[in-house]
């Protein structure tokens, strides 16, 4: 089931957060951050609940995914997260096609996301669902070396078509 995100989903948004950045950038990221730092950063981040559409996917009362978009013309995927016992069924695409039916409503026609280079696995799964690479250069959201791949959809009315189907 997917619904709108409420505050009471916080804590379990930011732990899934968390343990999806630690499985994720294992390697790609110092793991001085993906302790403490990242922990803190993501805690103060999931306090509210941000702008925009936040969406959850659950599984019975188990949090199974989360996506984060903040509104704009184009919009900012903030964030998607799938938990481990849900990757795989088609969750994130499903995820991605009613966060932007939500936007679409709003009449956004563009989105765009930034993801860490060298998550070969993200930019396959974007790039699958028609996202291009638009611009590469150092990530402005770190303080050590780290390089950011933006990725755009141009237009996503093709991903909204998908949460209208059956």
């Amino acid at each position: 089931m997917i619904r709108t995100a409420t505050p009471d989903d916080l804590p379990a948004i930011a732990a899934l957060h968390l343990q999806s950045w630690r499985t994720t950038y294992d390697g790609l990221l110092p793991a001085d951050y993906l302790g403490a730092g990242a922990e803190a950063q993501l805690r103060a981040k999931w306090a509210d609940l941000p702008r925009g559409t936040t969406l959850v996917a659950m599984q019975g009362d188990r949090l199974a995914g989360f996506i984060s978009v903040n509104t704009g013309n184009p919009a900012y995927l903030d964030a998607l997260h799938i938990a481990g016992f849900a990757q795989g069924g088609g969750l994130g695409p499903r995820l991605i096609a009613a966060a932007f039916a939500q936007i679409a409503a709003q009449g956004v026609t563009a989105a765009y996301l930034y993801i860490v280079d060298g998550n070969d696995g993200a930019r396959r799964f974007y790039e699958r669902l028609g996202a291009m690479e638009t611009w590469r250069g150092p990530d402005p959201d770190y303080d050590f070396p780290s390089t950011a791949i933006r990725l755009d959809w141009r237009d996503i009315s093709p991903l909204v078509g998908m949460a209208k189907a059956p």
